[in-house]
């Protein structure tokens, strides 16, 4: 049978392939749209700076460098988040979840159980 060895044929294939090759990469190496704004759901400054570190935290991994940490989302309460935070890294000056910063009760709570520690 000739119906492989057509080159119209051959010529089909091998373009399809390209394009499916290309459509995958394609799709495989663009951000997805909510990384491509952060890809931090947790935000906290911390009162003295640290060395570049890495740690997981309940469940969330955090990177702290300076006196900036961020964190992808962990399996807690935003305050137990800050309290575990605060006794890995030091005193949190500000915390906040999603963009929205922690109110200033839980804040002090969490300093309050970082003291004790």
């Amino acid at each position: 049978m000739t119906l492989f060895k057509t080159p119209l044929r051959q010529t089909a294939i091998a373009g399809i392939a390209m394009l499916t090759t290309a459509v995958t990469f394609g799709a495989a190496l663009t951000p997805a749209p909510a990384l491509a704004q952060s890809g931090a759901y947790y935000r906290a400054t911390l009162e003295q700076p640290v060395e570049r570190r890495t740690e997981i935290i309940r469940g969330g991994t955090f990177i702290c460098s300076g006196t900036v940490c961020v964190g992808t989302k962990a399996r807690s309460r935003p305050t137990n988040v800050c309290e575990s935070l605060a006794r890995e890294f030091g005193p949190v000056a500000s915390f906040s979840v999603a963009g929205t910063e922690l109110d200033a009760d839980d804040l002090a709570s969490c300093r309050v159980d970082q003291d004790e520690a």
